[in-house]
């Protein structure tokens, strides 16, 4: 007996496309073929006219959670990127406390596996030399590091957790080498940044929202301080030898591209996370806004090529809400307002459009939602790929169906999104976790708890 047929989809992959149905027991995927006989499955997904795609991932959430849960937590989090389509999650670490040392990592790892929807990783933070080999073997997927403070001192950007000098950051890759897991960073020159922002717009009273996005324009925020770090990160990653996840690429000015590309073409291990907002909100869409996005696309053609042919391994649509209170005083004060965006449920609805306007296709957006990461991260082929024996993770898609998204829709607990009243065209229809439905057509119905932390294979 099946546990769950799919029935009449096309499975579509990062490499090929073909009409078959899916058989799934016990959260695996036990049979691919044109034929099966679903009278004695105990739950059947009519997915005729749909595209069955590999579970989609998304790779940088800021679930807020332990810490600041009138932001987010793991449950509404968990839960909006199910709506989303979104089948596994990998969270970020600044919470507070931070997942630094065996105590808090366990208190968070098991906060999350009480709550989630969907399955989920949760990066170390890397903050002390010694705690890594633990965090490895506690099963984190990754080692995150803030190589950054914010120039004054603002939340999400908690000063305890920066690693601003470069000695404590060297050791960190080294412990990080030993274990072969990524180690992910956000670069900064944190000096650079707040002398020249305090000297050009908090001095003189230039602080409100428009100020800011002047500031980044400039390249003060976010900007060339981000791709000063990145120079001297690539370096010492060269010589540690450990594998560098580069965030944020494509919020950085264009340096980040040139470097990245040279230390790929020379053999080094490094990765990049492409934003989608690089592409997706110009500058007069950020006038807009105002705080409620902290980022707009520097140079968007040069961003989708990255998209579309390298050196992009990854792709998101960062997820770092504020309650819409907090951010509505950035209109004031953008530079002591906490800063965000807010994009896991519209991630994948804005890049089936993407396919659907001819900008990027559906196999490329596969390899770097799925496939790709799963292998980034150790997980491949347990998740990123639709084969006998994977866990049953699926994104079902209609690919016609249009739908306008807005703050009204959102499961975000900061009741808001960067992305109100954007028209859509191709939504997620339904979201499968190992074999089980956790949405169908916009409504949730997994548990609570559902979702399990998914470790690395350990080499």
């Amino acid at each position: 007996m099946y546990d769950l047929v799919l029935k009449g989809g096309k499975i579509c992959t990062a490499h090929d496309s073909y009409f078959a149905d899916i058989g799934v027991v016990d959260g695996k995927i036990i049979e691919i073929t044109n034929c099966i006989d679903f009278s004695n499955a105990r739950e059947v997904v009519d997915a005729a006219g749909l595209l069955v795609l590999p579970g989609v991932w998304h790779t940088h959430c800021h679930f807020r959670d332990p810490g600041v849960t009138n932001k987010e937590d793991f449950e509404s989090g968990s839960k909006l990127a199910a709506a989303g389509g979104i089948t596994f999650v990998i969270d970020m670490t600044n919470n507070e406390p931070a997942p630094a040392t065996v105590e808090t990592f366990l208190d968070k790892k098991k906060n999350a596996e009480s709550k989630s929807h969907v399955d989920f990783g949760l990066y170390g933070a890397g903050l002390h030399p010694d705690q890594v080999k633990s965090l490895f073997d506690l099963g984190a997927i990754g080692i995150k590091v803030f190589n950054t403070r914010h120039p004054k001192d603002v939340y999400p950007y908690i000063s305890t957790l920066g690693v601003v000098d470069h000695g404590v950051l060297y050791e960190i890759f080294e412990e990080t080498a030993k274990t072969g897991l990524v180690c992910a960073v956000h670069h900064d020159d944190s000096d650079w940044v707040k002398r020249m922002v305090y000297r050009d717009y908090i001095d003189k009273g230039n602080i409100n929202a428009a100020a800011y996005v002047d500031a980044f324009a400039k390249g003060y925020m976010y900007g060339h301080g981000m791709v000063s770090g990145l120079a001297s990160s690539l370096y010492l990653a060269k010589i540690a030898g450990v594998r560098l996840y580069v965030l944020h690429v494509g919020v950085m000015p264009d340096g980040a591209y040139d470097l990245i590309d040279f230390a790929k073409s020379s053999g080094q291990p490094v990765y990049a996370e492409l934003e989608a907002c690089s592409f997706l909100i110009d500058r007069a869409m950020a006038e807009k806004l105002g705080p409620r996005t902290y980022v707009h696309g520097r140079n968007i053609p040069r961003a989708r090529d990255a998209l579309n042919n390298g050196p992009c391994d990854v792709l998101v649509l960062e997820h770092a809400p504020h309650h819409k209170d907090e951010v509505a005083k950035g209109w004031d004060d953008n530079f002591g307002a906490p800063l965000g965006v807010i994009g896991a449920q519209e991630f994948f609805p804005m890049m089936l459009n993407e396919v659907n306007n001819g900008t990027l296709t559906l196999e490329r957006l596969i390899y770097l939602t799925s496939e790709n990461p799963s292998k980034i991260f150790g997980i491949y082929p347990r998740k990123g790929i639709i084969a006998v024996g994977s866990d049953a993770d699926f994104t079902i898609v209609d690919m016609n169906r249009e739908h306008v998204l807005s703050s009204e829709e959102s499961l975000s607990r900061s009741g808001w999104t960067s992305f109100d009243g954007v028209k859509v065209k191709g939504m997620p229809v339904f979201t499968v976790v190992r074999g089980n439905v956790v949405m169908e057509k916009g409504v949730v119905k997994g548990a609570r708890g559902f979702g399990k932390m998914i470790s690395p294979k350990k080499q």
